[in-house]
C-alpha cells in the first residue's frame, strides 16, 4: 500500500533539475549554484580543466565543494618564498638554522612538541630577542606539568595555545590565573568545551573561582551551568544574573532568567519571563505556571490570486532571498504586497518576520493538504520541524546542502528513496517538492519514534542523528531524575546545534498542537524527559 501511494505521489513530477556546467556558469553565484556544481563533482562530470575554471563561480569555497574540488586539483600549502628554506630544517637539525628560520619553525606547536628537552631549552635561550612570547611555551613542554608552569607564569596566550593543541590536558588552575583567562577572547569557547565535554574535571572545578563580574553572555551562562553541576546554587545565580544583564537577544535573556527563577523561585522573575516578547520553551512554561493565556500567534491569510514566482526553482529563491536580506523597510513592504498570495505564503511570512523585526509570532501551515490524514501529533511535529528547518521554503538549500522544506541531507534522502522506499529512478531534488518532502519526513519520523518517545529527543535525532541521540541518552549523567532536571541536561546536550535546535522545535511543537486544537502542557513533556532508560527505546 505504501509503495502504491508513493508511486501516486511521484506521478507527473520531474525527477530533479538537470544543469550542465555551461548553464551553471551563466547563473549568479549562490548556494544553489554551489549545490549543483557539487552534484556534478560528485558524479565525476567535471574535468580537471573545467575545475580549474571554477574559482570565480563558487559562492562558498568551504566544506564539501572544497573537498571535491581539491580531489581534482590538490592545493599545495602556501609557503612564503622568503622562508621556504626554513622548512628544510627538522627537529633533528633545527639548531643549525639561523634565528629567523628557528622563529618560523616555532610557529608550529606540533613542531615544538616534537623537540627534545635540550633542544627546546637552547631555542628558548635563542628566542630572548627574536620571539620572547614563545619562551614560556617552549619551557612548559619541558615540565612534568606544563599547565602548572604556564599558570605560575600567568601566560594566558600560551595556555590557550597548549589547550587548543591538546584539549585532554587538565590541572587545577589558580584563582588568579583562571580570572586572568576570563578576559581573553578565547575564554568563551574554553568554558563551553570544559562544561559540555566534561573531559577536564580540574579545569571545571577551577571555573568555580571565576568572578561573575568578569564575565558576560555565553561565558557567564555556561559558568552558571557549571556551578549548578557542582550544586553551587548561589554562585550559579550570580553567573546567570550576569548573563541575563549582558545578553542582547531576548531568547537568551529568557534562558538565563529561567535559571534565576529556578534557583531563587522569585515569582517576579516568572512573571517577567511569561511576558517576554520572545516565544520559547521558557516563556511557554512560565505562562503555563501562572495560568496566562497562550501567547498571540499570527497565521496570515493572504490574497487568493496566484503569483508569478516559481516556488520549485532553487535559483529563483536564492536570488529573492538576497533581495529580501538587503531590503529596507519600504522595499520589504512592497515585497510583502507582491508575495501576499496563498501560493507564496511561506515567502510572504518570511518577509513579514523581517519587516516586523521578528517581534511577531507567525506560525503558518502551508501544504497542509499533504499531511491532513496524519494524526495530530505527527502533523504538529512535521510542521514544527519544517518551520525550524526552512520556514517552509520549498527550495531552501543549507550550507551543508540540506534540501527543501524538511532539509533532508542528500545521503539520507537517497537512502530512504533508494533503499527503504525503493523508488525507481529516485533523485534527491524531489526534496524540493513539499508533497514528497512531507512524505519522506513522515517515513523518517516513523523510524525515529520507534527508538525515541519524546518530541524533544526526536528533534535531537532529526538534527544530530539517531546514533548521537541514543548515545547521549545512554549516559548516566543526562536526562535522569534530579532537582534541576530535565532542564540541566538540556543545557548539556553535547552538540551545540542540536541543543539549540531541540528547544526551538519543542516550542514550535507546543504551538502547533495548540493551533490544531490538541493542546498539551509543556510541563507534561518536561516531566516525561527526566526519567530513566525507558525513554530510550531499544
Amino acid at each position: 500500500m505504501k509503495k502504491i501511494l508513493l508511486i501516486f505521489l511521484l506521478s507527473n513530477l520531474l525527477f530533479g533539475n538537470s544543469y550542465d556546467l555551461k548553464e551553471l556558469k551563466q547563473k549568479d553565484n549562490s548556494l544553489a549554484k554551489d549545490y549543483y556544481i557539487y552534484r556534478l563533482l560528485e558524479e565525476n562530470n567535471i574535468s580537471k580543466n573545467e575545475a580549474q575554471s571554477l574559482n570565480s563561480h563558487i559562492f562558498r569555497y568551504v566544506g564539501k565543494i572544497k573537498t571535491e574540488l581539491e580531489k581534482i586539483i590538490p592545493v599545495a600549502t602556501y609557503i612564503n618564498p622568503l622562508y621556504k628554506q626554513c622548512f628544510t630544517y627538522t627537529k633533528n637539525n633545527i639548531l643549525d638554522a639561523n634565528l629567523t628560520c628557528q622563529s618560523v619553525r616555532l610557529n608550529s606547536i606540533t613542531f615544538i612538541a616534537s623537540l627534545n628537552n635540550e633542544t627546546r631549552k637552547i631555542l628558548a635561550s635563542n628566542m630572548q630577542q627574536e620571539k620572547p612570547e614563545i619562551i614560556n611555551l617552549l619551557l612548559a613542554f619541558n615540565q612534568e606539568k606544563p599547565v602548572a608552569y604556564l599558570d605560575k607564569k600567568e601566560d594566558v596566550d600560551n595556555f590557550f595555545k597548549l589547550y587548543n593543541y591538546s584539549m585532554k590536558i587538565d590541572y587545577p588552575l589558580s584563582a588568579t590565573f583562571i580570572n586572568k583567562l576570563s578576559f581573553s577572547q578565547n575564554f568563551k569557547q574554553f568554558v563551553q568545551n570544559v562544561v559540555i565535554k566534561k573531559e577536564n574535571p580540574n579545569f571545571s572545578l577551577s571555573l568555580l573561582n571565576v568572578k561573575p563580574e568578569n564575565t558576560q553572555e555565553n561565558s557567564a551562562f555556561f559558568l552558571g551551568v557549571n556551578a549548578l553541576v557542582y550544586n553551587k546554587k548561589d554562585l550559579a545565580f550570580n553567573f546567570f544574573e550576569q548573563a541575563y544583564k549582558s545578553f542582547s537577544k531576548q531568547e537568551n535573556k529568557d534562558n538565563a532568567l529561567f535559571w534565576m527563577y529556578m534557583i531563587k523561585k522569585d515569582k517576579q522573575d516568572l512573571i517577567t519571563l511569561a511576558n517576554s516578547t520572545s516565544l520559547n520553551i521558557y516563556n511557554l512554561y512560565a505562562r503555563e505556571l501562572i495560568n496566562l493565556d497562550f501567547p498571540k500567534i499570527l497565521n496570515p491569510k493572504p490574497k487568493k490570486e496566484t503569483n508569478f514566482f516559481n516556488m520549485q526553482d532553487p535559483f529563483a529563491w536564492q536570488e529573492l532571498s538576497k533581495e529580501i536580506a538587503n531590503a529596507n523597510p519600504d522595499k520589504l513592504k512592497n515585497l510583502a504586497n507582491q508575495f501576499n498570495t496563498q501560493e507564496t505564503l511561506p515567502i510572504y511570512t518570511y518577509i513579514l518576520e523581517r519587516l516586523h523585526k521578528f517581534k511577531n509570532h507567525y506560525f503558518i501551515m502551508p501544504y497542509f493538504e499533504f499531511i491532513k490524514d496524519y494524526d495530530t501529533k505527527r502533523q504538529a511535529l512535521i510542521l514544527a520541524i519544517a518551520r525550524q528547518e526552512s520556514r517552509f521554503i520549498p527550495t531552501a538549500i543549507s550550507t551543508s546542502y540540506a534540501l527543501g522544506i524538511m532539509q533532508f541531507m542528500p545521503f539520507l534522502a537517497n537512502h530512504i528513496g533508494n533503499k527503504e522506499l525503493k523508488v525507481e529512478n529516485f533523485d534527491q531534488d524531489l526534496m524540493f517538492n513539499p508533497k514528497i518532502a512531507y512524505y519522506f519526513a513522515n517515513h523518517h519520523l516513523n523510524y525515529l519514534e520507534t527508538h525515541l518517545n519524546s518530541p524533544l529527543f526526536v528533534a535531537y535525532a532529526y538534527n544530530g542523528g539517531i546514533g548521537f541521540t541514543k548515545r547521549m541518552l545512554a549516559r548516566k549523567d543526562l536526562f535522569k531524575k534530579g532537582e534541576f532536571e530535565p532542564f540541566l541536561s538540556m543545557e548539556l546536550v553535547p552538540y551545540q546545534e542540536s541543543r539549540i535546535y531541540g528547544k526551538k522545535v519543542l516550542a514550535n511543537y507546543i504551538v502547533y498542537r495548540y493551533l490544531l486544537n490538541d493542546n498539551i502542557k509543556i510541563s507534561d513533556i518536561f516531566e516525561n524527559l527526566a526519567q530513566n532508560n525507558d525513554l530510550n527505546k531499544s
